[in-house]
């Protein structure tokens, strides 16, 4: 009886001693936590200065329409050669820097930039008439008559106003509009044998409106795409009485086209 009680005492201390030491072992087990859940991607925000540059291309609306008046003061009156018309074509590159700031609220961005520009938007052209250019009444100038016509625009600015709208986080679509002023150089030089010079560089203002988009590309640099167009108005130069002739030789140009231009634009947090 005795050895039958020892012996299940015996089985259940060493059963009572594997559970301890099977518990021990559990208690010195490392433990392992789920990492962190990674931090949220920051919305981009378009608030705040930015500066940048720019290039592109410009071009100008077919200018240099020109007149004669004769001595009585008629426009095109007897005697007044017929010239070609609308011979520029202006166009060329252009490049430049900008500054800005933006407002965003929700997914509207509201702005103002200011930009200045180096330009080349040029063209000129002389025409050669062998047999002279045909007059109002009949006849015609003396052989070999020139007719020489030049416009650029040196260089400009705008200041406008920015309204964008962001369909995705990084991307800004915007309308832009404002105030554009450059410096215009226009010239006519007329041979017949008599001479009609004029010339002129004036800098002139007008509005500019049109619309871009822009993508950030990194959380402090954006680039854009956009298009203006721009009107100065326009403006005539008169050759003045020629003294051996009394006529005067006048031609207008048009100061009104069209800019695209890509640029850079670094972001300040």
């Amino acid at each position: 009886m005795r050895n039958k009680f020892t012996s299940s005492f015996a089985g259940a201390a060493f059963i009572i001693a594997a559970s301890g030491s099977a518990f021990a072992a559990d208690l010195n087990k490392p433990v392992y936590k789920a990492p962190p859940p990674p931090p949220p991607i920051p919305v981009f925000s378009w608030t705040g200065f930015y500066v940048g540059v720019n290039a592109g291309w410009g071009w100008n609306n077919t200018s240099g329409n020109n007149y004669c008046l004769d001595p009585n003061g008629v426009v095109q009156g007897d005697g007044c050669s017929i010239l070609p018309q609308g011979i520029l074509k202006p166009s060329g590159a252009l490049g430049g820097g900008q500054i800005g700031y933006n407002l965003q609220y929700g997914q509207f961005v509201y702005g103002l930039e200011a930009d200045i520009q180096a330009a080349d938007i040029s063209d000129s052209t002389t025409i050669t008439a062998p047999g002279g250019f045909p007059q109002v009444g009949g006849g015609s100038s003396e052989p070999g008559s020139t007719f020489s016509q030049s416009q650029k625009l040196d260089w400009f600015g705008t200041f406008r106003a920015r309204v964008g709208w962001t369909p995705w986080d990084r991307t800004l679509l915007y309308a832009t509009g404002g105030l554009i002023y450059g410096q215009e150089k226009v010239s006519q030089l007329y041979v017949s044998p008599n001479v009609y010079p004029a010339s002129d560089s004036s800098v002139r203002d007008g509005w500019t409106a049109g619309g871009g988009v822009e993508y950030a590309l990194w959380s402090n640099l954006t680039a854009r795409i956009e298009g203006l167009y721009y009107d100065m108005g326009d403006q005539t130069i008169t050759s003045g009485v020629n003294p051996n002739t009394d006529y005067t030789r006048n031609s207008t140009f048009n100061f009104k086209g069209g800019i695209v231009r890509a640029g850079l634009n670094y972001k300040f947090n």
